[in-house]
């Protein structure tokens, strides 16, 4: 709760700003317009501070609609800026009747009718999610080709909700996958919420010969019950992986490694060489320490790919690799962008996905997936 207040009261300075931005081209009193905007940020704290109390269609009604608020605040403050510079340098020029008369005005209104625009396609890029296919060869003792179907950033929870799980079980099962994986954040953060409308009920039919595999992310720690988490979704044919290895199929070592925000210190451990080895870690933290201790696959999450523009410009700096497919060494890692979304299914760059990652047999025949 302290989060989203804290979000509210930057909302309430920010929305200042956009006000002073966009009161120079909407057709609305000043004063009824800057009360419009500052009920704004209320509206966003409100289903979450109070998702125990509120029905359910209206907390759920009032976090979609504030999500879109968030994402066309997000750039509307940045447009801010080089409304600010212009603003600045025209002042310099000494001419400020052309900013009054007329430069204020048109910039008001390519930068309302831009934020709109944003909105428009990154609403529609998150909602279409794709398959994204990796391929990849080992010389490792399998007895044969399998394929896993690794979904990500799923946060089941006042936005997405069974609709939404039922719809991630059909895109998954349409790749029939040999094992399916998921990389944490399975939840938003309020199990409570998700366990009262049952969200997990639509993993219920997801089809895969070698077992369904989870690890836990931060946003799944942020619901407080772990272990209800896990029983729960252990009932829907999820089984969670909290530091453990199993083996799917024959030749096959899976390992879920506990997610940094849990256990920040937890080693690193050494891969079964024999094996065809996949390290699943939420957040990709240990890229190249996996690398070191032989593991042959590594697949994470949690980065989103940024989400929204341009914050892959902070991502791409703080992992080793926040989105996409890389070799580290003999390892292939996988990050990928996530199924669900953080806040609205709202995206400005790689859209949400599945990926399909289909391991071969080195010098055998490729089968058709």
């Amino acid at each position: 709760h302290y989060f989203y207040l804290i979000l509210a009261f930057i909302g309430e300075l920010s929305v200042l700003g956009q006000w002073a931005l966009f009161r120079h081209s909407l057709p609305v009193p000043e004063m009824p317009l800057l009360a419009l905007f500052m009920v704004l940020p209320i509206l966003y704290v409100i289903p979450y501070v109070f998702s125990e109390v509120l029905p359910p269609i209206i907390t759920r009604g009032l976090t979609r609609f504030a999500g879109y608020w968030f994402s066309f605040s997000y750039y509307a403050t940045m447009l801010l800026i080089p409304g600010l510079l212009l603003w600045i340098v025209i002042r310099l020029m000494g001419r400020d009747d052309l900013w009054q008369g007329t430069v204020s005005v048109y910039y008001s209104a390519f930068a309302f009718g831009l934020t709109w625009l944003l909105l428009a396609v990154g609403a529609w890029i998150g909602h279409h999610q794709v398959v994204r296919t990796v391929d990849i060869e080992t010389d490792k003792a399998i007895d044969r080709d399998f394929s896993i179907a690794f979904v990500s950033d799923i946060h089941l929870g006042a936005v997405l909700g069974t609709s939404f799980s039922r719809q991630l079980t059909r895109d998954v099962n349409a790749c029939r996958p040999d094992m399916v994986l998921m990389g944490g954040d399975i939840i938003d953060g309020d199990l409570q919420y998700v366990l009262r409308e049952d969200s997990f009920s639509g993993f219920e039919g997801l089809k895969a010969p070698a077992g369904v595999f989870a690890v836990m992310g931060n946003h799944d720690t942020y619901g407080e019950n772990l272990a209800l988490e896990a029983e729960v979704l252990g009932r829907y044919g999820v089984q969670v992986l909290n530091g453990d290895v199993v083996t799917p199929i024959p030749g096959v070592s899976l390992f879920g490694r506990e997610d940094y925000y849990i256990a920040p210190a937890a080693p690193v451990r050494k891969a079964d060489e024999a094996a065809f080895s996949i390290f699943m870690e939420h957040e990709p933290m240990h890229i190249h320490q996996a690398a070191e201790a032989g593991w042959d696959l590594h697949v994470s999450g949690h980065t989103h790919a940024g989400q929204f523009w341009p914050n892959r410009l902070v991502t791409g700096r703080l992992f080793a690799l926040d989105y996409g497919t890389r070799t580290f060494g003999k390892m292939t890692a996988m990050v990928s962008s996530g199924y669900g979304a953080w806040g609205a299914l709202f995206r400005i760059g790689p859209p949400p996905e599945v990926v399909v990652i289909r391991v071969h047999k080195k010098d055998s025949p490729k089968e058709i997936y």
